[in-house]
């Protein structure tokens, strides 16, 4: 067990506030107390209309034992566009903590997020965020792990920005945790969307028979927590479920852009009891210029969903380049487009033995 004078040490924090029970000036050990984490990663200067993707940003834990999150809040001082953040085993990405370019350490987010897990995502262009799951559900971080995040910062003001990125981790007593929760995430990555024109994009994952190929066991997946992502054209995001009496029905329905975005669901949406088999994805456009806009930064677009939820396996579906089609045209000129979800399964490991010693 990590001792109460090596917990913060080992650590690196720059402050940790906790109920330990001996002291308001003893340090906490995240793997035994309920514990706040918090950590100044970088500053980052950006000048008016600069654009800065693929700044990795990294947080070496320390932790000698595995702690569990059940709340993640973000704080940054403007023109972060977007930001996924990770878990990783300690040496994975052998890089000092700070700023360092995701593309020259070959860092990938699927592989991140099968090598650890993932951890928390930011709505677009928000400065401010909370992700609190219900009493009892947490994410499980492993042993000796870093976090990571995958950056990327749009200044769209008028002023130079030196702009500071924080986050604030929560953990909970192992004996508290109820509920073990693992990540997944659907991507329509084949956006063709046609200038002067609205644009829906649809994807459909059918996660019951996926279930049992992967798992073995009927269908078990409860969902905490849901996030859609999506740029300045973007209109609307939707999750529905797929299958059974509730086919159809509407279980996230964002509007709007630039305000956070992310969704606990009290109670937690049960597929299995609601007889659904699956979930339908969708984001919707409306693109004024007279380009047609695809995957990508910039005036580009994006949509993407983040969950987090009580199963045994995690998924990632994705459309790719090329599988979608133009399936419709909506009677106010809405085109529809669709594409099939490709689906990556595997049982999650909630043993992880994360990463150093060797």
């Amino acid at each position: 067990m990590l001792s109460r004078a090596l917990g913060l040490a080992s650590l690196g924090l720059l402050s940790v506030a906790a109920a330990c029970g001996s002291g308001d000036d003893a340090p906490c050990d995240p793997s035994h107390d309920t514990c706040t984490l918090e950590r100044n990663l970088s500053t980052t200067t950006i000048t008016p209309g600069q654009e800065i993707s693929g700044l990795c940003q990294s947080w070496t834990l320390g932790n000698p034992e595995e702690i569990w999150v059940d709340s993640v809040q973000m704080h940054n001082g403007g023109a972060y566009h977007h930001s996924n953040w990770f878990f990783v085993p300690d040496g994975l990405y052998d890089l000092p903590d700070g700023s360092w370019s995701c593309s020259d350490a070959g860092f990938d987010e699927l592989v991140a997020a099968v090598a650890g897990g993932f951890l928390f995502a930011q709505s677009t262009q928000v400065s401010n965020e909370d992700q609190t799951f219900q009493d009892g559900a947490a994410i499980r971080i492993p042993p000796y792990s870093r976090i990571i995040g995958s950056t990327h910062l749009l200044n769209v003001g008028e002023e130079t920005l030196a702009t500071r990125m924080a986050l604030s981790v929560h953990t909970v007593k192992p004996e508290d945790v109820k509920v073990k929760l693992v990540p997944s995430r659907a991507t329509y990555f084949d956006l063709h969307l046609a200038g002067n024109k609205k644009s829906t994009v649809t994807t459909s994952c059918e996660l019951a028979q996926n279930y049992q190929n992967t798992i073995g066991a009927p269908l078990k997946e409860r969902i905490h927590y849901a996030l859609p992502h999506y740029h300045k054209l973007g209109t609307s995001a939707q999750i529905a479920l797929i299958g059974g009496p509730r086919d159809g029905e509407v279980i996230l329905d964002n509007q709007g852009f630039g305000e956070a975005s992310g969704k606990a669901f009290s109670p937690p949406i049960d597929l299995a009891v609601a007889g659904a088999t699956g979930l339908k994805f969708t984001c919707a456009f409306d693109n004024p210029s007279a380009e047609e806009r695809i995957w990508g930064i910039g005036e580009d677009e994006m949509c993407e969903f983040a969950l987090f939820v009580d199963s045994d396996m995690a998924f990632d579906g994705s459309v790719h380049e090329g599988q979608g089609a133009m399936v419709g045209v909506a009677p106010d000129g809405t085109e529809q487009h669709e594409g099939p979800c490709d689906m990556f399964a595997l049982k999650w490991d909630f043993d992880n033995p994360g990463g150093l010693p060797d």
